[in-house]
């Protein structure tokens, strides 16, 4: 059984009269990668700093291994804690060995020359971190990635039981995300580090760590593996923000894919939209129809498609068949029924072969307008079925061809400016027919 590394309990703290932290409680255990997500302001850093003694508690508890943080001395503290922070800047030359060794203070008395044994460690310490190659060189003449991997070996010198890493990547580009991050948690296995890591890459926290603490307000608002904390439902709520999340397919771990912050006006009153769709043709065109309020059902749609997976986000009702299933006439009978009291049916972009052409029977008998994407015409893998069946569905409806997903939401956009602009003249009569009357 692994043993408590750290422990919160009721934690309180802020600057001044501001509370930043209200009542946080949670623990660690030795060998754990935990990462801690939140927004800005929300008290990430504010934690890391109460768990290293640089802020002290308003009100709470803090143990690590087992002893209260605020009875600890420094020196006590430096080693059973390390801290990585975002940057870390030094005003003398000093070298990158020098930065390592620093590591080793806490275990040396004044006057104390380090041993043989502090040699030792802080060699390897840069052997892990892949920054013995330059141990001569100037610590303010590296790279940041460089710096950030530095910082990192003399928080091994250390030898302590837990790191707190405080946004380590922030400041640096995507590849030296990568490899400090894979350093890290190469650390975390192989070394059995116990890691706190506050991080703002939602993505790169689900992919390393595996179990999340979600901060808002102050408090802590989720806690689990990141299946379990990265929903629509917690990200949307903690970002403000539309968003998707999915599963890499590579990392098989949840992740965020951004939409939007500023939202579409919504449109008013009641107005549905059936979706033909399939693969991935109608992911945006699906999401943008959603956040505007239309009322939006889709079908018939294989499941594990990039469009089913979006309406299954999204909560859309939808027509599914089983993966690399041809449409039947008993799922054609299902998507006609969810097509009853659409007022558009809309085929997007998506070709068409015989094993989804059913998806088009039956639609001249449906009373909504029915909209077509140009492209279907271009992607005809039918054998020459296609052009028979639209021929037959034009001979009783009308069919709307259009260029792309953004000229029909134009289109849809002026028939709701146009309704709008005759409910207003339809108000302004009325009241003008009343002011008459009364004029009487």
């Amino acid at each position: 059984m692994s043993r408590e590394l750290l422990k919160c309990r009721d934690v309180s703290a802020g600057y001044g009269d501001r509370l930043i932290l209200d009542k946080v409680s949670f623990s660690i255990q030795e060998g754990e990668f935990v990462g801690l997500i939140g927004s800005n302001g929300t008290g990430k850093s504010t934690l890391i700093k109460c768990i290293s003694g640089l802020l002290p508690l308003k009100s709470g508890e803090i143990t690590i291994c087992g002893k209260e943080h605020s009875r600890l001395k420094n020196r006590e503290r430096a080693r059973l804690v390390a801290v990585v922070p975002q940057s870390y800047h030094v005003e003398y030359d000093f070298t990158v060995e020098d930065i390592v060794m620093m590591g080793r203070n806490p275990y040396l008395g004044f006057g104390q020359k380090e041993s043989q044994e502090d040699y030792e460690i802080v060699e390897n310490a840069m052997e892990l971190t892949n920054t013995a190659m330059f141990r001569g060189r100037l610590y303010n003449e590296l790279s940041g990635g460089e710096r950030q991997r530095v910082i990192l070996a003399r928080a091994i010198a250390q030898k302590p039981q837990i790191i707190l890493l405080d946004e380590p990547t922030s400041a640096l580009d995507v590849h030296h995300q990568i490899e400090v991050m894979e350093l890290i948690a190469g650390l975390n296995e192989q070394e059995h580090m116990t890691v706190l890591a506050v991080l703002h890459d939602i993505n790169m926290a689900s992919r390393f760590c595996r179990r999340m603490i979600m901060l808002q307000n102050g408090r802590v608002a989720a806690d689990g593996t990141p299946q379990e904390i990265i929903n629509r439902a917690n990200m949307e709520t903690l970002y403000d923000m539309k968003l998707v999340i999915r599963e890499s397919p590579m990392f098989h771990k949840p992740e965020i894919v951004p939409i939007r912050v500023m939202q579409e006006e919504k449109v008013s009153g009641r107005f549905r939209i059936h979706v033909i769709c399939g693969a991935s043709g109608a992911v945006r065109l699906l999401e943008e129809l959603d956040d505007r309020g239309y009322e939006v059902t889709a079908g018939v749609l294989n499941q594990g498609s990039e469009d089913w997976a979006v309406c299954r986000e999204l909560g859309l009702n939808c027509v599914e068949t089983a993966p690399f299933t041809p449409v039947t006439e008993e799922k054609q009978r299902e998507n006609l029924m969810l097509m009853q009291d659409a007022d558009i049916i809309l085929v997007a972009d998506v070709p068409f072969g015989v094993s989804n052409l059913m998806n088009l029977e039956g639609l001249e008998a449906m009373p909504g307008r029915i909209f077509f994407h140009k492209n279907a015409l271009s992607s005809d893998y039918t054998g020459g079925k296609l052009v028979p069946l639209l021929e037959k569905i034009g001979k009783v409806k009308k069919i709307t061809w259009f260029g792309d997903h953004d000229e029909f939401l134009r289109i849809l956009k002026e028939q709701e400016t146009g309704k709008k602009q005759e409910i207003e003249k339809k108000r302004e009569t009325e009241q003008k027919q009343k002011s008459g009357n009364q004029g009487d």
